[in-house]
């Protein structure tokens, strides 16, 4: 009886499942890869909102870039409309300076680094171009100092905001973007 079996062709209810199993995966992975690839269309490409009107060009086409408002009627278009739109605080920091300052009876030496803070890009191309005239106002100044004025902490808030004030300064005259909000030390010796 069991050679009967062995020599039986298989039935075709058997094939069948076969393809059903096969039919079945290929439906699966066709859904994955559409899913993924809607996944990755969503993530990497993101489509302009066809409500917002502002992503739209005069052609129809998605712009790139952001939208500028216009600047109120009461602004210039100068300085005052880009230095509006810039949020975030930008720090630039400046090479180190060394300077002598002459104290009755001795000679002593100041190093400092400076780090200007502002939230306009424009200023800080200005003070890279200007960068010369910067550092001779700035040894000039520094040169001038009395030691023990810079040796209390009201003295350093007093000498962070002339730097201030003679960075800003210079650019005023250069007729750049002058918007400096602070000036940090991250590094001042004396010895």
């Amino acid at each position: 009886m069991a050679e009967k079996k062995a020599d039986k062709p298989e039935s075709p209810k058997g094939s069948g499942s076969k393809f059903k199993l096969i039919l079945l995966i290929l439906i699966a992975l066709l859904v994955l890869g559409g899913g993924g690839g809607a996944a990755y269309y969503f993530f990497f490409y993101k489509a302009a909102d066809p409500a917002d009107p502002a992503a739209e060009t005069t052609e129809g086409h998605a712009a790139t870039e952001t939208h500028q408002e216009p600047a109120p009627a009461h602004q210039p278009e100068t300085d005052a409309a880009p230095a509006a739109e810039h949020t975030q605080v930008i720090y630039h920091a400046l090479e180190p300076i060394t300077v002598n300052i002459t104290t009755p009876g001795s000679v002593r030496f100041l190093r400092i680094s400076l780090t200007v803070v502002t939230q306009n890009p424009l200023v800080i191309a200005a003070i890279d171009k200007h960068l010369p005239m910067i550092r001779n106002d700035l040894l000039a100044q520094l040169s001038a100092l009395d030691a023990a004025a810079i040796n209390t902490p009201e003295g350093k808030a007093a000498l962070r905001e002339e730097l201030r004030k003679l960075i800003a300064g210079i650019l005023t005259r250069a007729s750049e973007p002058s918007g400096i909000q602070e000036i940090l030390f991250t590094d001042l010796v004396m010895q």
